[in-house]
């Protein structure tokens, strides 16, 4: 791993000249650097020689450094640009030597002139340190031997095995003993999603050539990085037809992951071997002093992870007996202080229950107590990571932080802990642990069904980049402000900031709204494009009042009452309270957003409505973009807005068991139904029954929304299901489905004269689909989390020493219940039973673990328990049924249980 800091000092030369350089004195510089690097080898050739040809040339109207490379035929010509040269010189950890190796597995193929580096993982070996504790901890079973066979019968190897059975002990004793008889070795652990092909050509680069003319690739955590598997392998086939190179593989992996590796291309074919841990368990126990007759203690503590039972048979020497649970989690929590400590280990914890490492620049504030952690011997730096072990060490130290250590411990969610690690670490590590979970429901289960979750994600940054692209050509989308806020929308949730930037300098100059009492959002100039699309609502809205005839629209305006404009501006209302709210941090002008803010209270009709309460949708847009500036239900213009939403059409509302467009067929019911919905869940507003009336009906459409050339409605559906939901459960095809409309109409873009909102249908849509995959990722993946994090924890055990109640204390038959008690222990029955179904709605998703459905059948048996206490709770009630409640209480709803009022029997009360 490379770590932060500034740029590197590798660039000597090219530093010394500064940014002001002539091309060519910085083409002179750069290629000084890149031979002072080469010759670092010492007088051996490097194993991937690089000849000492390094020329300036211009090529094509660049200058650049062509490199020549020595291969098994003809030399192969690099060509390094100079624009590459220079953002390699100014960026953290790319060398020249990276910058070569960035360009050399381009295979001849020169890098672009928009290049951007990403950090390049460095193949090394384990410190020392590691190496000694791996031979500590290895013994040779039938499978050290079967991978030595293997290897000496020219095969490329993968040891598969669970977690803890010694895979990467083994490796590293095949490694010492490669490196003892001269080959080279490369070592990349996968967890690190910068380790790819670069890093294997880098230290190719970097490393003399071995005597023997072998090299032993170590591909350690393949299962950590699927999706770079087919690079990786690329790379290796080139190595070794093009430049010669005698290269042997030996992984280590997921049982479940070489089951997928094995249906691959027959020349990648890696030979597996599992590694059984109870085979080194058993060796290890065989090896120490501990006396037979206790080694199946050992074994129950170990549960096959050799590295417990290591600790376990060292503990033994010191205590002088064999350790329990309790001793282990004592000894890998031993010596930590301080809430700052507790913190480290506990997040540290959460993520080795995923093999997911803390990077030392990634640690923030917890570096320091981390450190502290690593001299005490409790976690391990390897790589420029910290770790924390085995998932079993992993697990211990979650349980013990859980049931011991004190404090408000806002960091007690793991699947929480885990999901802002992948947030905080790029779309590398984002891509590459989904991945994994999605194609390995644990460490042992291969999936059923296709790689989902990271489908769905590398879809939507090809559609980043898509938007990126049409962005650049123009980012005021044609001068329609509609298009160029969602575009800026989705291009934001996508880490296209610079675009964002773009178009908000064009926004921020065709509207104002910063004078002293301004109504409604003012354009500078003529108004822009979009508002035409208005002047056919209108249209739209006289044919719909022509359909009903005699019969007036609920609102009781036609078409002719309409002030198009007015309407027109209160939609960009919300239009720029969205923009405003939701811009990158960097970009962000609370100022703007306070004056936008303003204007919506003065625009704000006295009933709660914007401008024409005709449009419901106009409305839920000021409410959506209220709430993209952080404002909820509590501010009294979204307050308002909402309980007019909710109002009954007899009532002067909207609300008709759904929500009518009002402009006919431009925004249709379907989709201003889920717009509404969307605006008032995402307002905080309490789910009512007209809102669960209003889903069921939208839901009951299906075939409406689903229609080619309804992709806004079907968006907007799919997005008010969530929400409403808050499961994925059913969006999976329509979500596919919506995808690959998308992108298809991006890159052949056709028209559609049936749909009336053409020219806001691929921004728009685009917007909502980076908000709905991020809300599915995030739902499925903390689904995920949870399942794989929590399903070992066992339930608290209560004391005992806890004094049981006097059987006086207890009155044979019931007591009575005041008519307020009653009312509170039944208001307790519906908030668990609410937990429960809320619960069961957040795992009937797309991910069905054996530990979801086990979970599922609890929370059922606890939904009937549920039932018969319910039966039996009445004004004159056992207080065995109170017990039992309120237990189940404390049990489902957890802290957020209350205290609820106890009967007093005959004696002395009970409470």
């Amino acid at each position: 791993m490379t770590t932060d800091g500034p740029p590197t000092t590798d660039w000597k030369a090219v530093n010394s000249l500064g940014p002001k350089a002539a091309i060519l004195d910085l083409l002179e510089a750069a290629r000084q650097d890149l031979l002072a690097q080469l010759s670092l080898t010492g007088n051996r050739r490097a194993a991937l020689p690089v000849s000492a040809d390094v020329n300036t040339e211009f090529t094509n109207g660049m200058h650049g450094l062509k490199v020549r490379v020595e291969t098994h035929d003809e030399p192969l010509q690099v060509w390094l640009p100079e624009a590459a040269v220079r953002v390699a010189a100014v960026s953290v950890g790319i060398s020249p030597l990276v910058l070569l190796s960035y360009a050399l597995v381009q295979w001849g193929e020169p890098l672009g002139p928009w290049w951007q580096p990403k950090r390049v993982g460095h193949a090394q070996l384990p410190n020392q340190t590691t190496m000694e504790y791996y031979a500590r901890l290895h013994r040779i079973t039938r499978s050290s031997s079967a991978v030595e066979e293997m290897l000496e019968a020219g095969h490329d190897v993968v040891v598969v095995g669970d977690h803890g059975c010694g895979k990467s002990a083994l490796v590293a004793n095949v490694v010492e003993h490669r490196l003892g008889q001269g080959d080279g070795v490369v070592w990349l652990n996968l967890s690190d999603p910068a380790d790819g092909p670069a890093s294997i050509v880098l230290a190719l680069l970097q490393q003399p050539g071995s005597r023997t003319g072998e090299y032993l690739v170590v591909l350690e955590n393949l299962h950590a990085n699927l999706p770079v598997r087919n690079e990786l392998f690329d790379c290796l086939e080139r190595l070794r037809s093009d430049f010669g190179l005698s290269l042997q593989v030996l992984a280590t992996s997921w049982k479940s992951a070489a089951d997928i590796l094995r249906k691959g291309e027959p020349t990648r074919a890696l030979i597996p071997v599992l590694a059984e841990g109870r085979q080194l368990v058993s060796q290890l126990l065989i090896d120490s002093d501990i006396e037979e007759q206790s080694w199946p203690r050992i074994r129950d503590l170990a549960r096959e992870d050799a590295h417990i039972a290591l600790t376990a048979i060292e503990l033994s020497e010191s205590l002088g007996r064999v350790p329990t649970e309790s001793d282990l989690e004592e000894y890998y929590t031993r010596a930590v202080t301080g809430a700052g400590q507790q913190e480290a280990l506990y997040r540290l914890a959460c993520l080795g229950m995923l093999e997911l490492q803390m990077a030392v620049r990634e640690a923030g504030h917890l570096r320091e107590p981390l450190q502290q952690l690593r001299d005490a011997g409790l976690v391990f730096q390897i790589d420029g990571a910290y770790q924390i072990g085995s998932r079993r060490r992993a697990w211990l130290v979650m349980n013990r932080a859980r049931n011991q250590w004190d404090a408000d411990r806002r960091w007690r969610r793991p699947e929480r802990i885990v999901w802002l690690h992948l947030q905080r670490g790029g779309d590398r590590l984002m891509k590459a642990t989904l991945s994994r979970l999605d194609s390995l429901i644990s460490p042992d289960e291969a999936r059923r069904d296709s790689l989902y979750l990271v489908t769905t994600w590398d879809t939507l940054t090809r559609l980043g980049r898509s938007l990126n692209q049409r962005s650049a050509q123009d980012p005021t989308w044609d001068d329609n402000l509609g298009a160029a806020v969602f575009a800026a929308s989705a291009l934001h949730q996508l880490n296209h900031d610079e675009a964002w930037r773009a178009i908000a300098e064009w926004v921020r100059a065709r509207w104002h709204y910063q004078k002293p009492g301004c109504v409604l959002p003012e354009p500078v100039g003529a108004v822009t494009a979009d508002f035409a699309d208005f002047e056919e609502i209108r249209s739209s809205m006289a044919q719909e009042d022509t359909l009903l005839g005699a019969e007036p629209h609920l609102a009781g305006m036609t078409a002719g009452e309409l002030d198009a404009d007015r309407m027109y501006r209160n939609w960009v209302l919300g239009l720029l309270l969205g923009f405003e709210g939701s811009a990158p941090a960097r970009f962000r002008k609370q100022d703007r957003i306070d004056h936008l803010v303003e204007v919506a209270a003065r625009a704000q009709e006295a009933d709660g409505n914007f401008y024409p309460a005709r449009v419901p949708w106009v409305t839920a847009r000021v409410v959506l973009g209220l709430c993209q500036a952080n404002l909820r239900v509590d501010h009294p213009v979204v307050r308002d807005a909402c309980n007019w939403l909710l109002r009954h059409v007899a009532d002067g509302g909207p609300f008709d068991n759904w929500w009518r467009s009002g402009t006919g067929t431009w925004n249709r019911d379907e989709a201003t139904t889920a717009m509404c919905l969307s605006a008032l869940i995402r307002a905080g507003f309490p789910m009512r029954q007209q809102m669960l009336t209003a889903h069921a009906r939208l839901m009951g459409r299906e075939q409406e929304w689903t229609t080619v050339g309804r992709e806004i409605d079907l968006s907007q559906v799919l997005e008010a299901n969530l929400l409403c939901t808050e499961t994925a459960a059913g969006a999976r095809d329509h979500l596919q489905t919506l995808l690959q409309r998308v992108l298809s109409a991006i890159k052949t873009p056709v028209l559609l004269p049936t749909a009336p909102e053409e020219r806001l249908r691929i921004p728009f849509v685009a917007a909502q689909l980076a908000d709905i995959v991020w809300r599915v990722v995030q739902m499925e993946s903390l689904k995920l989390y949870g399942e794989v994090l929590n399903h070992e924890r066992a339930d608290p055990v209560e004391p005992a020493t806890q004094p049981a109640l006097p059987e006086a204390a207890v009155p044979p038959a019931g007591v009575p219940l005041s008519s307020r008690q009653l009312h509170a222990w039944r208001r307790g029955i519906e908030q668990i039973e609410g937990t429960i179904r809320e619960q069961i709605a957040k795992r009937d998703g797309t991910v069905q673990t054996p530990a979801v459905q086990e979970k599922l059948r609890e929370l059922l048996e606890y939904r009937a328990e549920l039932t018969a206490l319910t039966n039996e709770l009445d004004s004159n009630v056992s207080i065995d049924v109170l017990d039992r409640v309120d237990a189940l209480g404390k049990r489902i709803c957890g802290t957020a249980w209350p205290d609820l009022p106890w009967p007093e029997p005959p004696s002395e009360p009970r409470r």
